[in-house]
């Protein structure tokens, strides 16, 4: 299939012994490199919903095939908007041990209209598969995924595998960027950092979200997701 991250969160263990679904959810990188083929085949297993969390400035750059797509229900809702991983490192007046963590918290607590609104377009979307996707499938997909995993309780280690098996698909993607950013002279002694997916991150935001919220249901709470959505995301991953 011509995209580097696409996955299904299908065949996770809860710890209550359920299994999520398969081609239930789909997370993906930016699907602008599929084939004419590779999009029937999505949409001859059911994907009737994209969610595309990338700002208008990815979305100009990389058009996504699926808007406008009369057999799919197309959905923008840019995660980040201002706050981008390049812009913390703009931003910082010192070296973080591990940028990417600080980025991570900071989208848990500023953007949670946007991943509320998310989480809401998944659970209430058509019969059919869900995808959601970015631009590398790892920072913005990645933390939706957790929220996601996490709801249904998806044991921590699972959570966390789910976010590192990015690391090897996007090698190729990761080259280009770096490519790309030396052409335009960023220091990639910063940037490179931003482009990890290593599994310590996310064990560490697992950690954050219990601490700072207690549980990844109580955080959902928090930001404004109504009991009968987590109810509908859990359907949707479990029934």
């Amino acid at each position: 299939m011509g995209a580097y991250n696409f996955r299904d969160l299908g065949g996770y263990s809860t710890r209550s012994g359920m299994t999520t679904k398969w081609r239930r959810i789909l997370r993906a990188d930016s699907p602008h490199r599929l084939s004419e083929q590779d999009m029937d085949t999505l949409l001859g297993q059911g994907l009737r919903t994209v969610i595309d969390m990338r700002s208008g400035n990815e979305i100009e750059n990389a058009p996504n095939p699926f808007a406008g797509l009369g057999q799919v229900s197309y959905h923008n809702i840019g995660l980040f908007d201002h706050l981008a991983p390049d812009t913390m490192r703009k931003d910082q007046t010192q070296a973080s041990a591990d940028p990417l963590l600080d980025f991570y918290v900071t989208t848990l607590a500023n953007r949670q209209a946007a991943i509320r609104d998310v989480l809401m377009a998944i659970a209430t979307a058509q019969s059919g598969a869900v995808m959601f996707h970015c631009t590398a499938g790892k920072d913005r997909t990645g933390l939706i995924s957790a929220l996601l995993l996490g709801l249904v309780d998806v044991g921590e280690n699972e959570i966390i595998s789910d976010y590192a098996q990015t690391k090897p698909l996007i090698a190729g993607l990761v080259q280009e960027f770096l490519e790309l950013a030396k052409e335009n002279g960023i220091d990639l002694k910063s940037y490179r950092p931003l482009l990890a997916c290593e599994p310590g991150t996310m064990r560490k935001v697992v950690k954050h979200i219990g601490d700072q919220y207690n549980s990844v249901p109580d955080y959902l709470a928090e930001i404004g997701l109504e009991p009968e959505m987590k109810r509908l995301l859990s359907r949707r991953l479990l029934d």
